[in-house]
């Protein structure tokens, strides 16, 4: 995906993470700032993208607590039984696809990101983990996306407000656990993080991987000049007690 569908080569992104940082919400975000869906609408990008694929993509706007924004939502074949899916699955999926080099690389930094965290969790080699509910086909396809564009926008920097991370619980495929989720908790070392008051789980798992996949830097606003911005939301829910949705500014250093 080429520069030339941007007003500025290596520009500065920013993503000010309130409460839904999700594959989704990340991906819809992406597409808003870099306005690629102008040219390309998002069902033909992920078919250009995954030919052949069972599933549909929509790019659209959601609104909450009256403030509006957009959202991906993505519709796949219901799994058969439990889904396990282990890495090396994933990274071959990838490699039958048209992502670029670049993207493809920075789609296997976000997984082994994840696959290193699940390994430690589970005391085993990251070649070993079994992934659950982020193994989904829609996280696999969202990270795909991700990192295909992000690879075309080749920010010279890409900021990142501080984690929220509080004392609420999860309900995953190992029972109750307390936010942040064990796989989630196995990235945070070298994160900065701030308090979190809210409802839910407000950064998955796989949020965070994408992040530090794509060797996010940490801290407040980025000296910058905003030419593009968006509010982007998870597809369904609301965080109670706490802003929604996270803020994407594109622009010049």
């Amino acid at each position: 995906m080429s520069n030339a569908l941007f007003e500025s080569a290596h520009p500065t992104l920013t993503v000010r993470i309130h409460a839904g940082l999700n594959a989704a919400s990340f991906l819809a975000g992406l597409l808003a700032v870099t306005g690629v869906t102008r040219f390309v609408p998002a069902q033909q990008l992920l078919e250009n993208c995954f030919p052949g694929v069972e599933a549909k993509l929509a790019f659209v706007p959601r609104s909450v607590a009256g403030i509006s924004g957009v959202t991906c939502r993505f519709e796949t074949p219901a799994p058969k039984g439990h889904v396990h899916t282990t890495p090396a699955q994933i990274l071959a999926f990838y490699e039958t696809s048209r992502l670029s080099e670049t993207g493809l690389l920075l789609a296997r930094s976000i997984w082994t990101t994840l696959a290193q965290a699940e390994a430690r969790v589970h005391g085993a080699c990251p070649d070993e983990v079994h992934f659950h509910e982020v193994g989904r086909l829609s996280n696999i396809l969202a990270v795909g996306l991700i990192a295909e564009l992000f690879a075309g926008l080749a920010p010279e920097r890409f900021v990142v407000s501080p984690i929220p991370a509080g004392d609420t619980v999860v309900r995953c495929a190992h029972g109750l656990v307390p936010y942040p989720a064990p796989s989630m908790l196995a990235m945070l070392d070298g994160v900065t993080v701030r308090g979190y008051a809210g409802s839910g789980e407000p950064v998955t798992p796989t949020g965070l991987a994408i992040v530090r996949g794509l060797e996010a830097e940490f801290g407040s606003w980025p000296v910058m000049q905003v030419q593009k911005h968006a509010t982007a939301f998870v597809p369904n829910g609301i965080f109670e007690n706490t802003p929604n949705g996270l803020i994407f500014a594109l622009g010049r250093s």
